[in-house]
């Protein structure tokens, strides 16, 4: 292999001379001047070296590679024939028949009994096909409508009924915040006042309801949910106005007795009801007691007057701080019903101050005592009380407030036989 001894040089114009040859073209003589015999014997060598070249052309493998038949493989028409026969019975069932009717030598006439025959048996066969489609499309389409119209009515009793469920451990906040976010706009205090007002929650819902114009099944659920939530939460409402009443005639015909709990529950129990009462007023912005009691259907004035007396004949024997509770309660009462505090101004002033000396809170007692005298004319009955309260307690003090009376009360006021008597024990 003298080729594979060859220089690169000479090897480059060798090459250069064999493309130049096959173009046509001259080779110049510079280039193969002083390589003319190597040249020759190269040529020699690469052409007995151009055989294998035949060999890597590498033709027939591309015939080979073209792949014509596999594509014909791959169609594979048989098994999608086979992918659509749910019953292979029947399918050779009708492959025997078809071969039983296919030989030659069948004359015609039995081709066309055979035809005939599968023709009416078909159509046969089609008809009660049709019949029973006919029949269970009919049972469907019948069947549908009742369903809807069960499934419409669950739909909606669910609707309603669900959510009453799940909003039993939803916050009154969140629920107000779902009922606002359909556009309700509903406050606490608007749901307030209407059940301070109506005691049917029902009708409150509704009368909601139909200011907002709620007919959304949710807001109508969500808006129920927020009015009994709210009712929970309320101290008083109209719903309790029956029980109000009841609360009052039995606490009007109560006495107080030797049994020192069975008057302690009296007061107590006529004490709630009197705070209901204020409540009431304070909420709908009531200033007279007589209003409240056409609400209640009874007479609040004489209700008061009794829980005042029980109160003054009680609290003597309680605590000192039971006396500051109720100072604050029965001022509020005053307060709130001008009606009231015409009556019972007086009086209040006069129990209060009472109390406290009774409690030996001597220097607020002469204190109450000292501004009612300096705003009031009549000194004689004020003047008694305060001497009297002393009785029990300190009669040295009670005759020196008695015999202080003399400079403003003779014998033309009522009570000067009283004072005059305590000045002389």
């Amino acid at each position: 292999m003298g080729g594979a001894n060859m220089t690169a040089k000479n090897k480059k114009a060798l090459n250069k001379a064999m493309k130049a040859k096959k173009e046509g073209k001259p080779v110049k003589a510079e280039e193969t001047k002083d390589k003319q015999s190597t040249v020759k014997e190269e040529v020699k060598k690469i052409t007995a070296a151009k055989e294998p070249k035949k060999i890597t052309t590498a033709k027939e493998p591309k015939k080979i590679a073209a792949s014509k038949e596999p594509e014909k493989i791959a169609a594979q028409p048989e098994p999608k024939k086979l992918s659509t026969q749910p019953e292979p019975k029947k399918l050779a069932v009708k492959a025997e028949t078809e071969k039983e009717a296919k030989p030659k030598a069948e004359p015609k006439e039995e081709k066309k009994v055979v035809k005939k025959t599968a023709a009416k048996e078909k159509a046969t066969k089609s008809s009660e096909k049709a019949k029973r489609t006919a029949k269970r499309v009919k049972e469907e389409t019948a069947t549908p409508k009742k369903a809807v119209k069960k499934a419409s009515k669950a739909s909606v009793k669910k609707t309603v009924e669900e959510p009453k469920l799940d909003l039993k451990n939803v916050s009154l906040d969140d629920c107000m915040w779902r009922l606002n976010e359909k556009g309700a706009d509903v406050s606490y205090e608007m749901v307030a006042a209407m059940l301070l007002d109506e005691k049917d929650m029902k009708k409150v819902v509704k009368g909601i309801a139909e200011d907002k114009q709620l007919s959304d099944a949710t807001a109508l659920t969500l808006l129920q949910a927020v009015v009994e939530k709210i009712s929970q939460t309320m101290d008083i409402k109209a719903a309790d106005f029956a029980q109000i009443k009841k609360a009052m005639a039995a606490f009007e015909k109560g006495k107080l007795g030797d049994d020192d709990e069975a008057n302690a529950q009296l007061y107590l129990d006529a004490f709630k009801t009197a705070e209901k009462i204020l409540m009431i007023a304070q909420r709908k912005q009531i200033a007279l007691a007589a209003d409240v009691s056409k609400l209640l259907g009874s007479d609040v004035a004489v209700f008061m007057e009794h829980f005042f007396q029980t109160a003054y004949d009680l609290l003597p024997s309680w605590q000192y701080s039971d006396v500051k509770f109720y100072e604050d309660f029965a001022y509020a009462i005053l307060s709130q019903f001008e009606d009231l505090y015409e009556l019972h101004q007086l009086r209040i002033q006069l129990d209060v101050a009472d109390l406290y000396i009774k409690h030996g809170d001597f220097g607020q007692g002469d204190a109450c005592y000292g501004y009612i005298l300096r705003d009031n004319q009549i000194k004689d009955y004020i003047y008694y009380r305060y001497a009297s309260v002393y009785e029990s307690i300190d009669i040295n003090r009670a005759k020196e407030i008695a015999y202080g009376s003399m400079q403003y009360v003779d014998e033309r006021y009522t009570y000067y036989p009283q004072l005059a008597e305590i000045i002389n024990k």
